[in-house]
C-alpha cells in the first residue's frame, strides 16, 4: 500500500512539474494531458497489477488522438523523460500495445530518437 501511495505521489509531483512546462508549439496533446489520460494504466506500468480494460481504452484513445507527427514526437519525448521517474517499468510499457491490441507507429523504447 505504501508503494502505491508513493507512486501516486510521484505521479502527482511530475504532473505539476509538467504543467509548468506546457506543450510544444505544434503539439495538440500536452505531456500533462497524456499522463493524466494514462492514469488507468499506472498500476500495470509500475508492476502492481495486470493490464485492465480501462487502461487499454485510455491508451487506444490517446493513440488515436496523437494523429500527427508533432503529436507523436511530443508524446515520445514526454514518456522518455517522465516514465523512469514515475517508476514505469520499460518491459511493461513495451508490452502494453500488444496486450491492448493497439498499433503504435513508434516502438516503445527509452533509447529511441523521438526526432525520427
Amino acid at each position: 500500500m505504501a508503494r502505491k501511495v508513493l507512486a501516486s505521489s510521484v505521479l502527482v509531483l511530475a504532473m505539476i512539474i509538467l504543467a509548468l512546462t506546457g506543450r510544444p508549439a505544434n503539439a495538440v496533446i500536452s505531456c500533462t494531458e497524456a499522463i493524466t489520460r494514462l492514469l488507468p494504466c499506472e498500476p500495470y506500468l509500475v508492476g502492481f497489477s495486470d493490464i485492465s480494460v480501462p487502461c487499454c481504452e485510455a491508451a487506444a484513445s490517446l493513440n488515436q488522438q496523437a494523429s500527427t507527427k508533432d503529436d507523436r514526437k511530443a508524446l515520445c519525448q514526454c514518456f522518455k523523460e517522465t516514465g523512469p521517474g514515475l517508476g514505469v517499468k520499460e518491459d511493461r510499457a513495451k508490452q502494453l500495445p500488444q496486450l491492448c491490441n493497439i498499433n503504435v507507429p513508434v516502438p516503445i523504447d527509452l533509447n529511441i530518437n523521438c526526432d525520427t
